[in-house]
């Protein structure tokens, strides 16, 4: 599983670089760039065995590829999960992270929770990893900064939201999951995750929770982001019912990047942002 990066990130200039590593079930993707250099900008994806313990493959990837190991001027690791929620910093208390989670999810004792400030929404985003995968990244690694993959949009998202008057609901549809935002204003109005297994699923989750908050059918947007073909078939169903449905592929506009290259809306979020 060798990740191919450009000639020009070696040991001695990779502290120029701003890089990620993005986790999920079956994957991992490494992006970077240089912010002061247009060209820069790369990322390789592959694909690991969902049925081989999640730390025994990163040590595989790891050890093919020394790059991971560098020291960068910044270095993310990108959680996918489902599990998370939102904790009002009024209540929230590091000590009590584990039992504050395990009020929305079983325990699990192979997971490690991990919790994330969220400044903008005066919260703390708490969220699972795998335990072992988590102790890893932390021994091989120089100063990760982990971060859940929705927390980059739920910043973006929120700003633009402040110069729009309607509510804008977006689903973010990926790896079975569907995860459902909803702002009015910069207000965030609705954030939850949902396990999926057919298009239909999906169909009622974004109905369901439109009814919920009472989005207007004409005004508001539902906005699509992640699997174009399973987001293709559904956007037809949803359009016989709101006025305004779009889909956005994740696009780089500040740095080159090559047309087959696969790309992640939290890490193009990441770029695209500077955060």
């Amino acid at each position: 599983m060798i990740i191919r990066v450009p000639d020009t990130l070696n040991v001695t200039n990779s502290e120029k670089y701003i890089v990620s590593i993005r986790l999920w079930p079956d994957g991992l993707s490494f992006s970077g760039y240089i912010p002061s250099e247009k060209d820069s900008f790369f990322t390789e994806t592959v694909y690991l065995d969902p049925d081989v313990p999640l730390v025994q493959s990163l040590k595989e990837v790891f050890f093919e590829n020394a790059c991971l190991s560098y020291v960068y001027n910044t270095l993310h690791i990108i959680t996918v999960s489902g599990k998370y929620t939102l904790v009002p910093d009024s209540i929230f208390s590091g000590k009590d992270k584990d039992l504050l989670f395990t009020y929305c999810f079983q325990a699990d004792d192979d997971s490690k929770v991990l919790a994330q400030p969220l400044t903008d929404f005066s919260s703390v985003l708490l969220y699972s990893m795998d335990h072992e995968a988590y102790e890893f990244m932390v021994r091989s690694l120089v100063n990760p900064q982990f971060i859940h993959f929705l927390s980059p949009m739920l910043s973006d998202w929120r700003k633009k939201s402040l110069e729009c008057y309607p509510k804008q609901l977006y689903a973010v549809i990926h790896d079975g999951l569907l995860d459902i935002i909803c702002f009015e204003q910069g207000e965030l109005l609705f954030v939850n995750s949902f396990d999926y297994e057919t298009e239909n699923d999906v169909i009622y989750f974004i109905m369901y929770v439109c009814k919920q908050l009472a989005v207007n059918q004409l005004e508001d947007a539902v906005l699509f982001y992640g699997d174009k073909a399973v987001c293709s078939k559904i956007m037809p169903v949803i359009k016989k019912y709101m006025g305004r449905v779009d889909f956005t592929a994740p696009k780089i506009r500040n740095y080159q990047v090559a047309v087959d290259q696969e790309l992640f809306i939290d890490v193009v979020t990441l770029v695209e942002c500077g955060l």
